[in-house]
């Protein structure tokens, strides 16, 4: 039986991005898309739940939903999903598996020694949205779609944004997003000229923080599996609780 921590990132994580995008029932699977934003962020294929005879009827059905709409088809899939040899049926129609993501949880077995920075971090009003969202973006090196696309998402009760500046500048962004118990740090972006200054060490510590003030029995984040950024946050107290898979199919 799946862990209660794994069946609420999933429905946290699912909550989460179906506010951001347009909802597509498969009748077996969920399907995300937008389209004013061609970041694979937005398109995606979960929580599958399928008998095996049904399995090619739903993969058909994600196809032709991507290809109308010019974008790739992407599952991520977690262990939940069934049937349990879903990632092997897409292989078999063409689909490439992409890069492991981990969801992570915050359970240090020592708690970490703080995180020293010379960036001041403080909450972002709503009243500096733009301001924040601009930083976000360029600490990602993502257009500014993202940040125009998420105002109505992330200006809600559930969301706390942060903006770390140095010397009044500012220099990097995160977010916690507190639904079901849970924790959810997002978004944490440094710009270039202030990397290696423990700026993101400090935000995840305070989202972190902040998460625990709120009550939420954990604190959670995703990323790449063996990324950079995998490393930061194993060495700020968290771990993988388990994987996620994510099968690709090309447009085109």
């Amino acid at each position: 039986m799946p862990d209660e921590l794994m069946t609420t990132f999933e429905k946290l994580w699912v909550a989460l991005r179906a506010a951001w995008c347009d909802n597509h029932d498969l009748n077996g699977a969920l399907a995300f898309s937008h389209d004013s934003a061609a970041m694979d962020f937005f398109h995606r294929v979960v929580q599958v739940n399928v008998e095996d005879t049904q399995v090619d009827r739903l993969i058909d059905d994600a196809i032709r939903l991507f290809q109308e709409k010019k974008y790739d088809c992407m599952f991520t899939l977690s262990p939940l999903d069934h049937p349990a040899d879903l990632g092997e049926r897409l292989e078999k129609r063409g689909f490439t598996e992409g890069m492991l993501a981990s969801a992570m949880v915050y359970d240090p077995p020592t708690a970490p020694p703080p995180a020293e920075t010379v960036a001041e971090i403080d909450v972002s009003p709503d009243s500096e949205y733009d301001l924040w969202a601009d930083v976000m973006c360029r600490g990602f090196g993502h257009d500014q779609t993202m940040g125009e696309v998420g105002r109505d998402v992330l200006i809600v009760p559930e969301v706390r944004r942060y903006l770390a500046r140095v010397d009044g500048a500012p220099a990097g962004t995160t977010l916690i997003y507190s639904q079901f118990g849970m924790g959810y740090v997002d978004h944490v972006a440094t710009l270039p000229e202030h990397r290696r200054k423990g700026i993101a060490a400090a935000m995840i510590a305070r989202a972190v923080a902040d998460s625990q003030a709120m009550g939420n029995r954990w604190t959670t984040l995703e990323t790449t599996t063996g990324s950079n950024a995998e490393r930061i946050y194993q060495r700020q107290g968290f771990r993988i609780a388990y994987h996620r898979k994510r099968y690709i199919m090309p447009h085109g």
